[in-house]
């Protein structure tokens, strides 16, 4: 008895209230962030949860790194009972569940120009019309076409020259890694636009660790690509979602 009238003063609001703040401490920033948990008294007593929805906007993650959207949606969750009226979520198995990730090229222009970013793409040991050369990346613009492949225009200095040159090409993504990132293959140059084969994969290598799934998970939530598509201004990914641990608030 004692249980059932402390599980309904805990109540779903306030273990949401509890979950939304846990996950807060993992983001940077956030424009919206709600967290939907459906339980009641009887489940919980058996430590369960009927379901767990996660559903951010404009989450920033670390290296600067911002989701238009995130949605994650878990059910059949086993939790310790004692532990949630504490306002604990402990899980007592992992849960299974779906994910979706939507990236606008804003966002992935918003990680090739970040500082932590840019840093690493100073100084580059290139050849470059069959001379060295050293490149600083002076800025990436990524484009996201509706018939599924990307664009990366990016502007080159020449340090011993000065010269500031401009390279051009399209590539498609695709699913790699088990389902852990993302590869960009075919690589199109738009005509006159090739600089160097060399920086063209540094800036493939760096597109790559942008769209790497480590970057997209909170502590004890792992992703799986199963499924991408690219239209106008978006990348979708669709993933398999697997929670062992939740934050600590």
């Amino acid at each position: 008895m004692l249980f059932s009238i402390a599980t309904q003063d805990l109540g779903q609001q306030t273990l949401n209230r509890i979950a939304e703040f846990a996950l807060a401490t993992q983001l940077d920033e956030s424009e919206k962030l709600n967290v939907d948990i459906k339980t009641d008294p009887s489940l919980l007593a058996k430590g369960k949860l009927e379901s767990l929805t996660i559903d951010g906007k404009g989450l920033v993650m670390q290296k600067d790194l911002r989701m238009q959207k995130m949605l994650i949606n878990l059910e059949n969750i086993a939790v310790s009972p004692m532990k949630a009226l504490m306002g604990n979520i402990e899980l007592t198995e992992t849960s299974t569940g779906q994910a979706q990730i939507l990236l606008t090229d804003g966002d992935i222009n918003r990680a090739f120009n970040s500082e932590a970013l840019q840093a690493q793409m100073q100084n580059l040991q290139m050849q470059v019309d069959n001379q060295a050369v050293t490149l600083n990346v002076l800025g990436v613009e990524c484009q996201l076409l509706e018939q599924g492949s990307v664009s990366i225009d990016a502007k080159i200095k020449i340090q011993e020259t000065g010269e500031v040159k401009q390279t051009s090409f399209t590539t498609v993504p695709r699913v790699s890694d088990g389902g852990r990132g993302v590869s960009l293959d075919n690589v199109s140059y738009a005509q006159g636009k090739e600089l160097s084969p060399e920086l063209t994969a540094a800036l493939l290598d760096k597109a790559r660790n942008i769209l790497n799934l480590n970057n997209f998970e909170m502590e004890g939530i792992s992703l799986g690509i199963n499924q991408l598509a690219v239209r106008k201004g978006e990348l979708k990914l669709c993933a398999i979602a697997q929670i062992t641990k939740f934050p600590n608030a």
